[in-house]
């Protein structure tokens, strides 16, 4: 997608407006989260809409590209919010 696509993306998503390319920044967001967590796949954590918007905003300009990447490769999940 292009930067004014992710970007026009990660505005829905802070308003709570979920299409598939949002799912697939969402799903970015997520897979992210847990690297950097280094939280292991097995275990079950979702999180919510408020820690992916909050996430998204914390990121510098290096992240957001990587998220934008991500995105880009990441298939995306049909329930990754609570």
């Amino acid at each position: 997608m292009t930067k004014d696509e992710f970007d026009q993306a990660i505005e829905a998503i802070r308003q709570g407006q979920i299409t598939p390319r949002e799912r697939r920044v969402i799903a970015a967001a997520v897979f992210i989260m847990r690297e950097l967590s280094n939280m292991p796949d097995a275990e079950e954590w979702r999180p919510t809409h408020e820690q992916i918007v909050e996430f998204i905003s914390s990121l510098d300009k290096q992240l957001r590209r990587l998220l934008q990447r991500v995105a880009d490769e990441v298939p995306p999940e049909p329930h990754t919010l609570h």
